[in-house]
């Protein structure tokens, strides 16, 4: 069933003009962007946590929120994305220290960023590293300042 609420947000994205060829399905508007800093074109799901309940509920839904967290992310400085890469690459490189390594690629180096689910208050990038993780995806959740709030590598 149609939501109008997912509607309507669905409209204010594609007037900002943030995704390209935006779409509602499932409860979430999908669509595809570029984060420049990482020069990457994503996959972006944003996520409205739309209460079934509550679904002609105005208050159920911040858009504005919303709109600002993906212009937030897909506007990340160079240097914050930076931050962020570096912080990943550390926090894995501390977990698997006494573990073999065959790959000799720097983890900066290897991972991309492969899609990104908006949230109002947090923002959630799947990373690939083909070559130290091919197995797996790695998950890193930033808060609403894009400060890394916890990263979590996961088999596919």
């Amino acid at each position: 069933m149609p939501s109008p609420l997912l509607d309507t947000l669905l409209a204010r994205i594609v007037d900002s003009g943030l995704l390209d060829d935006p779409v509602a399905e499932n409860g979430l508007i999908y669509g595809r962007a570029t984060i420049d800093a990482a020069g990457a074109v994503v996959t972006v799901n944003v996520d409205p946590e739309l209460d079934p309940e509550l679904e002609d509920d105005e208050d159920g839904l911040d858009a504005d929120a919303l709109l600002a967290a993906i212009a937030r992310i897909l506007s990340v400085s160079e240097t914050r994305w930076r931050a962020v890469i570096d912080e990943v690459a550390d926090d894995i490189d501390e977990a698997v220290d006494d573990e073999p390594v065959i790959e000799q690629t720097d983890l900066r180096d290897d991972l991309e960023a492969t899609s990104v689910v908006v949230f109002a208050d947090a923002v959630l990038i799947a990373f690939d590293a083909p070559k130290q993780f091919p197995d797996s995806r790695i998950l890193v959740q930033l808060d609403d300042e894009l400060d890394v709030a916890s990263i979590e590598v996961r088999d596919r």
